[in-house]
């Protein structure tokens, strides 16, 4: 197995029978009984077909073998091909399928132990079928039947264009059933079906961000190329005005309101022959895919266009160049920029240990906005009421991708519900926090609310500590949720359940019980001016350990600096308040780390710490050096309260 196999292996976990349908168990009752399955979950009834329960009269429910005289599941195996859209509104799945059927990986495990479930002599057909979704977290195994709405004797929604292929419908009627009925599949985002299929995570891009500049478009070529290489699945589409716009076909041939699949961004190398090799202009393409077929892309490099004379015969076999009426087309990327708008990503994220491509460590949480958990927006003082969580960035700086996935609410369409207008807010926090924030420190990231399935960010954090808040947009909006947090060390993503710490357990007889803790201090490290060289380049490497009442907490190393601004908070809880706290100044060294001074925060004063003024503190060494000052001084704000919620 290739590393990227293995990667996306390790995104397919045993899936949990959906409505407790277990198909091997189902199949050989109906084996037994000498019957074809009958799915009283999804039966054919006009439910099944639209949540309202109106449907048209002319819908007959169909098994394969009664549309076509040899059905198949699989004919010459899966490929893009076998996905056109019907009659339904729904080709955000169809371009996610058409992603999907182009990677064998994937697809193995949406359509589990498929050779057992195609038509042949081997196997014991019984009318019932069964593919695999995520859904939250879960993977859950769908079961149907393999009755098909059909009008006319020819399928409604999806199909093949081979007539006796089935497996495409199969899965949309799978897919359906998930969410009570077809209808409910109309209007979407190819990024939720695809994370359905492969428990990838979700990204938006609008597009005009990358158009302002020649950089811009570059930087979204690159992106979008390295997405490919990571087997990212990805869908475009151009936008739509008003509902008369729905459908409607451009003079260059593409389709307004249409989700396009695109399966490969390349540069192209123009010339011919021999000097083509030394020729450096390159050309930016990109190929996309309707996901209605046939109609394609008739502006420059459409298929037989006599662009295609600039390049290379090699080079067209290296692009996989045909010109078959099949729905896919390439075109310029400048071209691709000036007609589509939006852009999804779906990225099929690589845990695996052993791999050549990046991989990511995650950081997983399932979560629910309760009544007295679901305090809207940062807009609202009840903000801080929302579930909240931190994660550590333990590189001095590390890229990171954010998902916030909400339940999606299409399952209760028929009740009236919508998705939750949701976002998450990322601030810093206290490098030792373990219990609930009760302010707000630095906002370090925002993003945009909105009623979307999920929220994607991807943002560079400097080293330490952070808490991210998912919340509604409004307060009183109850759901669950799911947080994912990749980074390139494990972030350690924990929730913060306590808003102080808890009462000391008693001992036996009360022997051996901890006093209470009974105070808090909070001291926010701003700043150090003059510190001593420690280097021979002239500067130090400083860092901060702050040391209460036996334990220590350490700030991250702010290199090359003698005059660093830490802007680092720490809390510590007291059992003994009159205990004075120290702040040590140490250098980093490759072999072993180096005392610079210290400070003592002495806490007879403490009456003076209400969080707004800001001390000064002069350094001095240590132990037999007590006494001697040293060169710098520390800025300090210091906080001490007995109210433990208020820290």
């Amino acid at each position: 197995m290739d590393n990227i196999s293995g990667a996306i292996s390790g995104l397919f976990e045993s899936a949990t029978p959906y409505k407790n349908q277990k198909y091997s168990h189902l199949k050989k009752e109906c084996i037994s009984a000498g019957k074809l399955f009958e799915d009283p979950v999804f039966p054919t009834v006009a439910s099944s077909l639209s949540y309202t329960g109106y449907a048209p009269r002319d819908i007959v429910w169909k098994r394969p073998g009664e549309i076509a005289s040899d059905p198949k599941f699989f004919d010459e195996g899966a490929s893009a091909d076998d996905f056109a859209q019907g009659s339904l509104g729904n080709c955000w799945f169809v371009a996610a399928c058409a992603c999907i059927a182009e990677d064998k990986s994937l697809l193995k495990k949406i359509v589990p132990d498929y050779e057992e479930q195609e038509w042949s002599k081997d196997n014991k057909y019984a009318g019932i079928f069964h593919f695999r979704f995520w859904q939250m977290g879960e993977w859950i195994d769908v079961v149907i039947d393999d009755r098909l709405p059909t009008r006319h004797g020819e399928l409604v929604y999806v199909q093949s264009r081979s007539k006796n292929e089935f497996w495409s419908a199969l899965l949309e009627k799978a897919y359906a059933k998930i969410f009570g009925d077809y209808e409910s599949l109309k209007g979407g985002q190819a990024k939720d079906a695809m994370v359905d299929m492969t428990g990838g995570v979700g990204e938006a891009l609008e597009l005009r961000d990358y158009t302002k500049t020649e950089e811009d478009k570059l930087k979204l070529f690159k992106i979008l190329r390295k997405c490919k290489e990571h087997h990212s699945l990805i869908s475009a589409a151009i936008p739509v005005t008003s509902a008369n716009d729905m459908e409607a076909q451009l003079s260059c041939g593409l389709v307004k309101g249409h989700a396009y699949s695109v399966n490969a961004v390349k540069k192209v190398r123009l010339g011919k022959g021999l000097m083509s090799h030394f020729n450096k202009e390159k050309i930016l393409m990109i190929r996309c895919r309707n996901p209605w077929g046939g109609t394609e892309w008739k502006g420059a490099w459409s298929d037989g266009s006599p662009e295609w004379e600039k390049i290379s015969s090699s080079e067209k076999k290296d692009m996989g160049l045909t010109f078959d009426e099949d729905g896919d087309f390439w075109m310029t990327f400048d071209d691709f920029l000036t007609y589509y708008t939006s852009m999804d990503i779906c990225h099929i994220v690589n845990t695996s240990l052993i791999t050549f491509h990046k991989s990511w460590k995650e950081g997983k949480a399932f979560g629910e906005w309760k009544k007295d958990k679901c305090g809207g927006c940062p807009n609202y003082n009840t903000f801080l009421k929302n579930p909240q969580y931190v994660f550590d960035v333990e590189l001095e700086e590390d890229e990171l991708m954010v998902s916030l996935e909400q339940w999606d609410k299409r399952i209760d369409r028929e009740l009236g519900k919508e998705n939750d207008t949701i976002g998450f807010f990322i601030m810093k926090a206290d490098i030792n926090r373990k219990y609930r924030m009760h302010d707000k420190l630095e906002k370090v990231h925002s993003g945009t609310y909105s009623n979307a399935r999920n929220q994607f960010s991807r943002l560079t954090l400097k080293q330490g500590r952070y808490c991210i808040i998912p919340s509604t947009f409004e307060p009183n909006c109850p759901g669950r949720f799911l947080l994912r947090v990749y980074a390139d060390k494990n972030p350690d993503l924990k929730e913060l359940y306590l808003d102080e710490p808890p009462p000391p357990s008693s001992g036996f007889l009360g022997i051996g019980s901890k006093k209470p803790k009974v105070a808090a201090t909070q001291i926010m490290i701003l700043k150090a001016e003059g510190l001593e060289v420690q280097d021979k380049d002239g500067f130090s490497d400083p860092y901060c350990v702050v040391f209460c009442e036996k334990k220590k907490v350490t700030t991250p190393v702010l290199r090359n600096n003698i005059n660093p601004e830490f802007n680092e908070r720490i809390t510590v809880y007291h059992r003994k308040p009159d205990e004075d706290i120290t702040v040590e100044i140490w250098n980093l060294n490759m072999m072993r780390d180096r005392f610079m001074a210290m400070c003592t925060i002495k806490m007879s004063e403490r009456s003076k710490f209400d969080g707004h003024h800001v001390f000064r503190y002069e350094l001095f060494g240590k132990d037999k050096e007590a006494s001697v000052q040293k060169p710098g001084t520390l800025w300090l704000r210091l906080l001490h309260t007995t109210d433990m919620t208020k820290v």
